[in-house]
């Protein structure tokens, strides 16, 4: 079940053929010969293999082989201390290289290349403000040296002999460690521990030490400890330290608050303590920061550290502030502290980390393997709680019965947890346990755990917990469960609409609070993954499950255009009119296809229309009709253009006969900045692209009026029939206006359609600026979209025409939808689509919540602050402004002696820009160079946030010139 690759001629590394475990009947679990002879030859203190009664034949990545050819997904690695799996290739070679190079294996503390480069990277991977004012100290390979170093350090460094732990503590196995040990079966038999240790309460939510868990639990436990060291008569002398793990591990994964860190950080401060972090399990990268104590901002005395630290190799460190090096030489020794090996290891795990990016990786994909299993827990009886940070997780096993104490916390289920850890081992996953009473199952995979192994891990997780405990079944009328899937009428009938609605806006509403940058800046790959994961015939999900897994998944990675430098697109935040709308037309679900559908809805859109229409001062024969936007709006202009020549040339009904012989002959006229959804049109109504002249423009973007003379006539001289002509007011890229009058009177001269493209520019008729758009009542056919600078969730567009009679061509009756006899309007009979969004409303609440003043107030506002924007790039240097602004848009790139590719450069930035979360720039061409694009949308940002920008993209390029 596996195969070889080589990693160069001279290493070869075993690696599986399958990303997951393929497991078709259980695994068989009964010793082996292997597993037999070491249970003869090995002491009974073996504790693992009891658990996991396997012998690995071989190993890579997340996953290994035991000696039947059985494979299994470890989310054990090591118990934290692989942080890149096993058998990384990377670090395979290194250790090669470094046994091929002379060097020795071991050192004492004699230093080496390697180890002041293992010192190095240790200390970039520290946080500055901590790393620039400690020093490394080496210990014994094992953690719980590197706990007994710092104990001692700490005493001699104050004086005194007291020490806190904390309950629920796990700091090792010697004598020292396990006095600060707070399990006491463990400790039991054991006399002559460390003395003079005091255990104080840990925040534990599920089972608060003060009976009131949450945050005010938290803050008793602070305050708890703050009392004891003021009170002369607590009986227990100032301690030398506290020693505290920000994630307790083998206590049951159980995170310490960041408030509460930084609290307990306060109280020592105050009373001249050392605070130590034991950061042995819980660091490197595996919480989703560097350091666990990270999320808080403290700063530790001394932080111990091991397991991963070494890359997988035995090593343990002290990390701690100089002023506390009171060591005298060789107080604290440790013959194998100089593992040169380690430090090879080591070292490159830790660039790798860096280099990957799995920090983040592990926030990531943690949160991910979190939803999972609070899913599960909806699903089954026996999960009291899920916890943990990043890809340190745990969930609590309670008795199936929901049981409580004589505390009022759920009855915890020891026996429950072995039989699902032994029952996930049958089906292929390997998975920890520990916490009160061994009833927390603990997941600590590698860091380089992927999306597809971790699904794998919470379907045999819950296919486990089910085979033990399986799920009555409730004889049910289908049609009763099928109800809490929709609105109901009558009272009551909507209580699951709002409960789901309210959900959904609190998690929105947290999502947005938390935003501080466009794009999350998760890897492309790794986003369409995820989302490719996702199993639609799986069990059903409680809903509001599938709401926060989409709000992870989904949403937290999307494009944010309220973000200030989310700044690429013809996308306008939205208001929050057109949202309340929105909400309201889905609730409807409505089709604006005929009357009976859309009683008033068909009235608003009418309205809507006539007002629209005055706007543009196209008469009292207009009308018009809602579309999806632009294309849909472009696509009838046209239509309603050919459809129009050819009655008018030959009495020929298009609608009802198809095209014209002389349908090659038609030409469309546009500019060669015009949208390129007029090509598209042509070829949908059957001319062809072909069909399509496209006219020179001026050196502002605007159609060249000469040269649309030269061509008309060229076309005619040639027996050609021009008979539309597309304006433009606001091409995509340059914002550029054409001369619609002259454009008019020319169409009128010619005997031409006259079509208006107003997508982008056509809300200037409620500005200040609306002269910029004479010529546009003269407009035939003209498009409109709401969800650009009218501030409207996509899709909300419409095509206006200056005579209502023209929509006849798009009419056709159907006796089951709009029968010819009715007397109620049917907006059918006006469009190309048959299901209509009733969009119209959001243009309606809108007019009346924020009124057209207020609009062109904005848009106004946009077209000074583009100019403002456009002199910050100017005077820049490193940038170069590619044109001068007609509307809301910038084109410009970047400009430097230095680089000697711009296009591929300005395209490079684009790309790095967007992937890393910094900001959403458009892209373009101007005169064959590579431009980048501001599209100035939001009238809430001010000068400072483009400055900010411009700063951030300076930085980026900085580091992508390097």
């Amino acid at each position: 079940m596996s195969t070889l690759f080589d990693v160069n001629a001279d290493i070869v590394i075993p690696k599986f053929s399958v990303e997951i475990p393929i497991v078709d009947e259980l695994y068989d679990l009964t010793p082996d010969h292997h597993v037999v002879e070491q249970s003869e030859n090995e002491s009974k203190v073996r504790s693992y293999p009891r658990r996991f009664p396997i012998a690995i034949q071989q190993a890579c990545g997340a996953l290994v082989e035991d000696t039947r050819g059985q494979i299994y997904l470890d989310c054990l690695a090591g118990a934290g201390t692989l942080a890149l799996g096993y058998n990384h290739p990377e670090i395979n070679q290194a250790l090669k290289e470094h046994i091929d190079s002379g060097l020795p294996y071991q050192t004492l503390d004699i230093t080496t290349p390697v180890k002041n480069k293992f010192i190095q990277q240790v200390k970039s991977f520290l946080p500055s403000y901590f790393s620039e004012s400690s020093v490394i100290q080496f210990c014994g390979p094992s953690g719980a040296d590197a706990v007994e170093a710092a104990i001692k350090l700490a005493k001699q460094t104050t004086g005194r002999n007291t020490m806190f732990a904390f309950r629920g503590a796990y700091h090792g196995m010697t004598n020292g460690t396990m006095g600060l040990m707070g399990n006491l079966s463990t400790k039991v038999r054991r006399t002559g521990l460390m003395s003079d240790v005091h255990f104080m309460p840990f925040p534990y939510d599920l089972r608060c030490p003060f009976g009131i868990g949450g945050e005010v639990g938290a803050k008793a436990s602070i305050r708890y400890i703050e009392r004891l060291l003021n009170d002369d008569e607590s009986g227990i002398m100032k301690p030398a330290a506290m020693i505290v793990e920000p994630i307790q591990g083998e206590g049951g994964v159980i995170p310490a608050p960041a408030f509460w860190l930084k609290e307990l950080r306060r109280v020592c401060n105050e009373h001249n303590i050392l605070l130590i972090l034991d950061e042995i399990q819980c660091g490197v990268a595996k919480s989703g920061d560097n350091f666990a104590f990270e999320e808080s901002g403290i700063t530790p005395d001394i932080l111990c550290l091991s397991k991963a630290i070494g890359g997988g190799l035995p090593m343990s460190l002290l990390v701690f502030n100089k002023t506390i090096d009171t060591w005298n030489a060789g107080e604290h020794t440790g013959t194998f502290r100089g593992n040169q090996l380690a430090m090879v290891s080591g070292s490159k795990a830790l660039e790798i980390i860096q280099r990957d990016n799995l920090v983040t990786k592990a926030q990531a994909v943690g949160e991910y393997f979190k939803k999972g299993l609070q899913a599960i827990q909806q699903r089954v009886s026996c999960i009291a709680e899920v916890r943990g940070r990043g890809l340190m997780l745990g969930i609590e096993i309670q008795q199936r019965d929901g049981s409580k104490n004589k505390f009022g916390e759920p009855n915890s289920d020891g026996e429950l947890t072995l039989a699902i850890q032994r029952a996930a081992l049958e089906r292929g996953l390997m998975i920890e346990k520990g916490g009160r009473d061994g009833s927390v199952l603990r997941f600590l995979p590698p860091l380089i755990i992927s999306l597809e192994q971790i699904d794998f891990a919470l379907k045999v997780l819950e296919k486990a917990i089910i085979s033990l405990m399986p799920e009555e079944q409730h004889e049910q009328d289908p049609q009763d469960s099928w109800k809490q899937h929709f609105i109901q009428t009558g009272e009551g009938g909507s209580e699951q609409f709002v409960t789901m609605l309210n959900h959904t806006n609190k998690a929105l509403s947290s999502v947005f609070e938390k935003i501080d940058k466009p794009y999350s800046g998760l890897e492309p790959a790794l986003l369409e993954q995820a989302i490719h994961n996702i199993d639609f015939d799986s069990k059903p999900n409680n809903l509001r499950d599938v709401i926060d897994h989409t709000i992870d998944l989904v949403i937290k990675n999307a494009i944010f255009v309220q973000h200030p430098h989310c700044i690429a697109h013809l996308h306008t935040p939205p208001l929050l009119s057109a949202i309340a709308a929105e909400a309201m037309i889905a609730a409807l679900n409505q089709s604006m296809d005929s009357w009976d559908q859309a009683s008033s809805a068909t009235y608003v859109e009418q309205k809507v229309i006539n007002w629209v229409c005055g706007k543009y001062q196209l008469g009292h024969k207009a009308d018009g009709v809602f579309t999806s936007g632009g294309t849909q709006s472009n696509l009838m202009g046209l239509l309603l253009a050919r459809d129009w020549i050819s009655d008018r040339m030959s009495d020929h009904s298009i609608q009802q006969m198809g095209l014209p012989d002389y349908a090659d002959r038609l030409r469309i006229i546009c500019s060669k900045k015009s949208h390129f959804t007029i090509q598209k049109s042509a070829s949908l109504l059957g001319l062809g692209e072909s069909s399509v002249c496209s006219v020179d423009t001026n050196g502002n973007g605007t159609i060249n009026i000469d040269s649309l003379e030269k061509t008309l006539h060229e076309l005619k001289e040639s027996d050609l029939i021009p008979f539309v002509l597309v304006g433009t007011a606001g091409t995509t890229d340059h914002g550029a206006i054409d001369d619609l009058s002259a454009l008019a009177d020319l169409t009128q001269t010619e005997g031409m359609w006259f079509h208006v493209d107003a997508a982008y520019g056509g809300a200037l008729v409620l500005s200040r600026h609306k002269k910029r758009l004479n010529g546009i009542d003269k407009a035939d056919s003209l498009s409109v979209d709401f969800h650009k600078l009218f501030y409207q969730t996509v899709s909300c567009g419409a095509l206006l025409v200056k005579d209502k009679s023209h929509l006849g061509y798009l009419l056709h009756h159907a006796e089951y939808l709009n029968r010819e006899e009715d007397e109620l309007p049917n907006l059918v009979d006006k469009s190309i689509a048959t299901t209509k969004r009733f969009d119209a409303l959001k243009v309606f609440m809108t007019m009346q919540s924020v009124g057209p003043d207020q609009l062109g107030k904005m848009y106004d506002h946009l077209l000074d602050q583009t100019q403002q924007v456009a002199e910050l790039i100017t005077h820049r240097e490193g940038f170069e402004l590619l044109e001068i602004p007609s509307l809301t848009t910038i084109l410009f790139r970047v400009k430097n002696k230095n680089i000697k590719e711009l296009n591929g450069f300005n395209k490079k930035l684009r790309v790095e820009a967007l992937i890393r979360g910094i900001a959403v720039l458009g892209e373009t061409v101007v005169d064959e160079k590579t431009a980048l694009k501001f599209t100035i949308l939001n009238p809430c940002l001010k000068i400072s946030d483009f400055e900010s920008l411009l700063e951030k993209i300076e930085n980026l390029i900085i580091e992508l010139e390097k």
